[in-house]
């Protein structure tokens, strides 16, 4: 019988692959009323705690509601669609790993994460997002269960498959209770039960994050083609900025491999956040014009 432990799945960024003329997002409602959006002018309505799909070609869009007003947003060349977020709810991504043996799980190690949903702690490969256009890192969506251990019906020769779920944040509270069979253990830590916190939308940053002068030194052509990306709004100059961007990161990397030795923790630091906020960004399916 195969069984199932949670497992945390690292996402990588890449340009590589094909790009498509439209991506597929769920625009999801976890809410208990229904609600109503605008996308390029076409009405969307969705139902309580459902979602529906749109497909959304590279280039300038816009989103209304009356929670968000008018949101200007691009969509980008190769993305992979994922999870529209009108409400700007919580949302927890899950791993699993599914084995044939226990022992195989020295294959993919068990790292955890600390998150925390309306001030009780979570440990385990768990992150969460209140994100308005979410990536998709997940096979299974908001509205999918993970598969029971009796179905998964291939693992591959590491004896082992890793699968990841996005989950609305009550979801995952009842997802976790019963996986460990402690039910209303949520309720004991918080008698109120989870409360929805409230965010504010939050536009892609106008510029990359700071760096020390040593590093800063060879940053201006990854600075300079990032702005260019938040602006570009076809498909062609989606793909050409991110060939460049690539090259240019290549360059920055080589120019940069033997600075951090002599600076001192912070500017590493800072280093790390650059890069990967910088392959983030221009890794995502989608984008909040600044």
């Amino acid at each position: 019988m195969i069984k199932r432990f949670a497992v945390l799945l690292l996402a990588a960024v890449a340009i590589a692959g094909c790009s498509s003329p439209s991506q597929t997002f769920e625009i999801d409602n976890p809410g208990d009323v229904p609600l109503t959006l605008r996308i390029d002018g076409n009405e969307l309505p969705i139902a309580a705690h459902a979602s529906r799909p749109v497909k959304l070609k590279p280039g300038e869009h816009h989103l209304q509601s009356p929670a968000l007003g008018d949101v200007r947003f691009i969509v980008y060349a190769r993305g992979k669609g994922g999870l529209i977020n009108p409400t700007l709810a919580e949302y927890v991504i899950a791993s699993e790993i599914y084995v044939t043996d226990p022992d195989k799980l020295k294959h993919f190690g068990t790292p955890n994460q600390h998150i925390e949903l309306g001030g009780v702690g979570f440990d385990g490969p768990y992150s969460t997002t209140h994100a308005l256009f979410i990536d998709q890192a997940w096979s299974f969506g908001v509205r999918e269960p993970f598969p029971d251990e009796q179905t998964v019906a291939h693992v591959d020769a590491t004896g082992g498959r890793i699968s990841t779920k996005i989950f609305t944040a009550p979801d995952f509270i009842a997802y976790v209770e019963a996986s460990r069979g402690e039910p209303g253990a949520y309720r004991r830590q918080q008698p109120a039960g989870y409360q929805a916190p409230v965010f504010t939308l939050e536009a892609a940053p106008a510029a990359l994050p700071a760096l020390a002068p040593a590093f800063e030194a060879h940053a201006a052509p990854l600075r300079e083609l990032y702005a260019r990306y938040l602006k570009a709004t076809t498909a062609d100059a989606q793909l050409q900025l991110q060939q460049e961007a690539f090259q240019a990161q290549m360059a920055f990397t080589a120019a940069t491999a033997r600075l951090g030795a002599d600076l001192p923790v912070e500017a590493n630091t800072g280093y790390n956040t650059f890069v990967q906020t910088r392959a983030t960004l221009m890794g995502s399916a989608a984008l909040v014009v600044p």
